[in-house]
């Protein structure tokens, strides 16, 4: 039901600006000072914000994706904003409230400002919250990463599997795998690379979304920029057309969310195509994230969302040395809030960091979530080791616990150019008639209680290089490596010793190799037209046991940080 806008006359406006925090007393107010908005008179954004029925919800931080103010007592905002650049006005969803969702099951939390609104130099919109009846702290995150879809025809879609046919079975798996969880709320969020340079493609990301059953909150990725277009601000338009805003925040139970746009895009010179990029924040989104952030108690634990790794990557350097926008002053800003977790796709790669206690962000950690529909190109099983997939993430109010969820479906066979297909000597399942990953050993289905891959004596390398140059296998060690492990968890044990943890640098991943080594022996060439060969990748979740026995049997197991066992016999 539409309502009636009846502006407030009686408002103090100064106290729907400030942010309710303590003041300076607790050091929450903006490095700039201006923590807040301050009013100069003009006011072009006004609106109130219910939350069912005819609820009034004071307190909610709404945006013109630069200045925040918070509702009043009444549910009433208003904004001085400069109408010439603001694209939407967005509401942080308040905790112990959902946002309505689209036909396509997309959350609706914003406002796209319209040229009529412009001209008249007005913008007066009411947000309308739903209350969530059960548990609001109790909930579960699905995130994936890049699923990155080209059209079937595009010449890097023809090696393998099509990129489509494994964003179809993702969605399947993702649909699922929440059709099973039940007394908690279920959400999604989606690391970037929603689609692969093809605008066009948005609509099947959409189509994809719509069938899922929970909310999908987006994340802009480099390819989801278009790359015809002249720059930065024109690059992201198509999405904001499709998905909305590429920055903003909403709140889940205890967690605050916060959404980055931390790739700035420029033109490559080789072609005069939008496909270079630096990392960082724009000088506005930083301010903007300063602003949003003045309204949130340090006490709480803040989900941050890019595309890019904003702290530590997989190689073991801060991108601080690649990321030159900003990034000494968000880095400083999230040190001062209890807990940050720092999640990001792009790299490809799973990666899973714990800063120390000696660091200044011993309070973040960094999830780096791999390539969600398999390999880049091929769109295999596998990205960098890990089995095509995705993170589930279950939050019961201040504890956050997380596992790998395999996706068990592949409904299309192989559909590339080489004879025969690669081997999958180190697959542990194989996909039946009717495309279910079923395990090699006992028949079962593929579920999320495959969280490790073990390697047999003689089938791994002590180093990449070893790997490289043909040498003999290591015949007296048992390897593993165990997808999510970070220096929370324990240690695998194979029968009952703990294994030693192999150098990142002299690591490499196997099941990676075998397929990428398969694929080069072909001649299959990259689109920069580097080789497509095996690659060292700095992985950092290979263990290795001493087993000198010419033949056996054992069992691996490994307890993650949530105090959760997991274990995986093997014999040869």
């Amino acid at each position: 039901m539409k309502r009636l806008f009846i502006p407030i006359l009686t408002l103090l406006f100064a106290l729907a600006c400030t942010p309710d925090n303590g003041g300076e007393n607790n050091g929450n107010n903006n490095n700039n000072g201006n923590g807040g908005y301050k009013p100069t008179g003009k006011i072009t954004v006004k609106g109130l914000v219910y939350g069912g029925g005819n609820e009034k919800l004071a307190g909610v931080v709404i945006s013109d994706g630069l200045l925040c103010v918070q509702t009043d007592e009444t549910g009433y905002y208003e904004i001085d904003s400069d109408l010439s650049r603001t694209k939407f006005i967005t509401a942080s969803i308040p905790s112990g409230y959902s946002a309505p969702t689209d036909a396509n099951g997309l959350p609706i939390f914003y406002h796209k400002v319209t040229d009529e609104e412009r001209k008249k130099g007005l913008v007066q919109h009411t947000f309308e919250f739903l209350p969530i009846t059960n548990n609001p702290e109790r909930y579960t995150l699905i995130v994936g990463a890049d699923p990155q879809p080209r059209a079937s025809t595009a010449g890097f879609d023809n090696i393998a599997y099509h990129s489509l046919d494994m964003c179809e079975d993702f969605y399947r798996d993702m649909r699922e795998k929440a059709a099973t969880i039940s007394g908690r709320n279920v959400y999604g969020m989606m690391l970037g690379d929603l689609v692969h340079e093809n605008m066009s493609l948005f609509d099947n990301y959409i189509a994809g979304l719509k069938t899922l059953g929970f909310p999908m909150f987006n994340i802009l990725g480099n390819h989801d920029n278009d790359p015809t277009a002249a720059n930065d601000t024109e690059g992201r338009r198509k999405y904001e057309e499709k998905l909305g805003p590429t920055y903003y925040s909403f709140n889940i139970g205890k967690q605050h969310y916060v959404v980055l746009d931390n790739l700035i895009m420029k033109k490559r010179a080789s072609d005069n195509t939008l496909r270079e990029y630096d990392q960082g924040l724009t000088d506005e989104i930083w301010q903007w994230l300063q602003n949003d952030l003045a309204y949130i108690d340090r006490s709480t634990t803040i989900m941050v969302a890019a595309h890019s790794p904003m702290f530590m990557g997989d190689n073991m350097s801060e991108r601080s040395k690649h990321a030159q926008g900003h990034r000494s002053d968000y880095a400083n800003l999230f040190s001062k809030f209890n807990k940050v977790h720092a999640w990001a796709g792009h790299s490809h790669v799973t990666f899973n960091y714990v800063y120390p206690e000696s660091s200044n962000l011993k309070n973040l950690e960094v999830h780096t979530v791999a390539r969600s529909t398999g390999e880049l190109w091929t769109n295999e099983y596998t990205a960098n080791g890990t089995p095509r997939g995705y993170t589930v993430v279950e939050v019961d109010g201040d504890d956050i616990s997380w596992y790998f969820k395999p996706t068990i479906y592949q409904r299309n066979g192989f559909t590339g150019r080489t004879s025969p297909q690669p081997e999958y000597k180190y697959r542990d399942y194989d996909f039946d008639d009717s495309g279910v990953a079923k395990m090699r050993k006992d028949g079962s289905t593929l579920t999320e209680a495959y969280q490790m891959k073990v390697y047999k004596p003689g089938e791994y390398h002590k180093t990449f290089k070893d790997k490289v140059e043909d040498k003999a296998a290591d015949k007296n060690y048992i390897y593993v490596n165990v997808f999510l492990w970070d220096d929370k968890w324990e240690k695998p044990k194979y029968n009952g010793t703990t294994m030693t943890k192999v150098g990142y640098k002299d690591a490499y991943c196997l099941t990676d190799y075998e397929m990428k080594y398969h694929y080069y022996s072909y001649g299959y060439k990259l689109a920069g037209g580097s080789d497509y060969g095996p690659t060292d990748n700095d992985v950092h979740t290979i263990f290795r046991a001493y087993e000198p026995k010419s033949s056996g049997s054992g069992t691996v197991t490994v307890v993650d940080r949530f105090g959760n066992k997991y274990e995986q016999s093997v014999a040869w």
